[in-house]
């Protein structure tokens, strides 16, 4: 990136403090943007909320004044997932061998659609979550059709800041993943999205919205949700899934669509397939594979150096016009993905 991204950093850790070690096994990784003037301070309660789960969660604090730059948010957002993956690999790192190839990128009004900016087109992410996103410039919405992975976008009923007819529903249409569902909580807030905020609750007090829930109901409904959302598309847990379905189906909170209902969904756990760099022959060799998935290679930044559909169980990538780095191994089918980080060198 051609320039710093100052970030705030929580991580699961056997003792309080600044830059300690990193308990013990590896976790996914969240990238939470922040809406339009707001502070990462507004979405205290999510990181307070995901790191006892097992998440290592950065919120990024660029772009927080008056005339911010969407697409340089977008794209540090992007950013933030491809260099904490890196840090798995990097044995100067905080993070080395502490981060599952598994990361999700989540935001808040503008933050909610610089994360479509910045999950347009990249295939290094595993899944998307906006909390009522926002349209932005360039357009959130012609970067939804963009988007490869599962999404969930949240939105409020009494939403009088980004409301759902000209911002979140555009998005979630314009959508062509195979699994994404909108939600609408009934007599929820824009603001009620983070904590208190005072230049926020300001811009919401213009419109004088008409609430119904307090703001600790509607967080209990977004961490509800996205728990059983994220503990399935990045640890590939099936009854989450189930509860996930069940809940969108039955719950009296909110009002909700999705289409993961009609998809063939294979289940199966995050990563199911063994793979091998070989040197010599600058090659992968993979075991267990799935026959019919898609199988691709990601750099660093996210672009695919390699793909081919599986035919075989066990097969050979060649890698011998690609260049050395981080690689990041998918296997997809039906709407889930398995991945695994491998490290090229010539």
């Amino acid at each position: 990136r051609n320039r710093n991204i100052p970030c705030e950093l929580h991580y699961p850790a056997d003792a309080a403090g600044t830059d300690v070690p990193a308990s013990s096994g590896t976790f996914p990784v969240l990238v939470i943007s922040h809406g339009f003037v707001m502070t990462v301070d507004a979405y205290t309660y999510l990181w307070q909320h995901y790191v006892p789960l097992g998440y290592i969660v950065a919120l990024p604090t660029t772009e927080g004044g008056f005339t911010p730059d969407h697409a340089a948010f977008g794209a540090d957002l992007a950013y933030i997932a491809n260099a904490l993956q890196s840090a798995n690999t990097d044995v100067a790192s905080l993070f080395f061998g502490h981060v599952t190839p598994a990361t999700a990128l989540m935001g808040h009004s503008m933050g909610g659609g610089a994360a479509f900016l910045g999950a347009a087109g990249n295939a290094n992410i595993q899944t998307l979550v906006t909390l009522s996103p926002a349209e932005t410039n360039p357009s959130a919405i012609t970067a939804a059709a963009q988007v490869l992975v599962p999404t969930l976008v949240f939105a409020a009923s009494e939403d009088c800041v980004t409301p759902i007819a000209t911002n979140t529903q555009p998005m979630y249409n314009e959508l062509n993943v195979a699994c994404k569902a909108f939600l609408n909580i009934t007599g929820g807030g824009h603001c009620y999205f983070g904590d208190s905020n005072t230049l926020c609750t300001f811009g919401e007090f213009t419109c004088a919205p008409n609430l119904g829930i307090t703001r600790d109901q509607q967080h209990d409904v977004v961490t509800d949700i996205t728990d059983l959302w994220l503990d399935h598309h990045l640890r590939g847990s099936s009854p989450a899934f189930s509860d996930l379905l069940d809940s969108l189906s039955n719950s009296t909170r909110f009002q909700a669509m999705n289409t993961c209902l009609s998809t063939s969904v294979v289940e199966r756990p995050a990563t199911t397939f063994t793979a091998r760099y070989n040197a010599d022959e600058r090659s992968l060799s993979f075991d267990a594979l799935t026959v019919g998935s898609e199988l691709e290679c990601i750099n660093a930044l996210g672009a695919v150096v390699a793909h081919t559909t599986v035919r075989n169980s066990t097969m050979t990538l060649s890698l011998r016009d690609r260049g050395s780095g981080l690689c990041c191994v998918r296997e997809c089918i039906g709407g889930r993905c398995g991945s695994q980080a491998i490290m090229i060198v010539r």
